[in-house]
């Protein structure tokens, strides 16, 4: 993709929306939106909860139930049973759309013991919002407990992902933790059936873990991704030192994220800083 290098090929959001659907004290929204607001030098990005609440309260009063089961409908269609095939076209069964409805009914952080097919829950978001009036021009990120991936046709099987781009961007908190692979000698230990990653290794401290206290500085790095797909239509940086370096490893994340002497590399730098100036 062509490179931007000029504040003028940038698109500005004329809002943006940030919504905490994970239920997760690591989790600092107030945080989050202060840097969304720094890095866009503006507007001010919106402070939400839960997404599914927000929407719901938002539609009209005699499409909630209507909007309740489409979406239900969407997550039961999203969700991944056989991670090495495609998800199979047709109607979700009767049991995984009655989990969906009563999943709705739980507040965060819901259950995250299923995968979905990301594409497909960002469209079901996307459609949730339209009906609750979210303008589509707006950049929205959602944080979520759930865990999503993506079909890779080269080896025939989904990924877990930690970001899935669009309207919304949505970036996953278990994501986070499973999906930047450990080191190799932690899954040759777990085959070996050694308790424990291997002391030249380090430990937990070398990835993510649940409620990690890291979570909400590198979770920054999506929110930037996000913001860098909605201005130029390509969140990645090839740049390992950048924060938005694709990160594929739990140590490429934590430099990119926490340990690069910068926190872009040159050439985003001086867009953010245009950025800035401009606002």
């Amino acid at each position: 993709m062509r490179e931007v290098e000029s504040l003028l090929e940038l698109t500005r959001p004329p809002g943006a929306m940030l919504f905490d659907s994970s239920g997760s004290p690591s989790v600092d929204v107030e945080e989050l939106a202060r840097y969304g607001e720094r890095l866009l030098g503006g507007p001010e990005v919106e402070r939400h909860g839960d997404l599914i609440a927000f929407c719901l309260e938002r539609t009209d009063a005699s499409r909630v139930e209507e909007a309740r089961e489409e979406l239900a409908g969407g997550l039961a269609a999203a969700r991944v049973t056989e991670p090495g095939a495609e998800r199979p076209a047709g109607a979700p069964s009767p049991h995984v759309l009655a989990y969906e409805r009563r999943m709705l009914e739980r507040e965060p952080p819901r259950p995250a013991g299923v995968l979905y097919d990301g594409f497909s829950l960002c469209a079901a978001y996307g459609r949730l919002m339209s009906g609750a009036g979210v303008s589509p021009e707006d950049l929205v990120v959602v944080i979520t407990d759930q865990l999503f991936g993506t079909f890779d046709e080269g080896d025939s099987r989904y990924h877990a992902r930690v970001a899935v781009f669009g309207h919304p961007t949505v970036v996953s908190t278990s994501g986070l933790v499973v999906a930047p692979a450990r080191p190799r000698s932690y899954y040759l230990g777990r085959q070996l059936g050694i308790p424990g990653p291997p002391a030249a290794e380090g430990g937990p401290g070398e990835w993510l873990v649940p409620e990690d206290p890291r979570t909400t500085e590198v979770i920054k790095g999506y929110v930037a991704q996000a913001a860098f797909y909605y201005m130029t239509g390509e969140p990645f940086c090839q740049e390992r030192g950048c924060r938005l370096f694709n990160a594929h490893w739990q140590k490429d994340l934590l430099f990119s994220q926490l340990y690069a002497e910068t926190e872009f590399c040159a050439r985003h730098e001086r867009l953010v800083g245009a950025l800035s100036r401009s606002g």
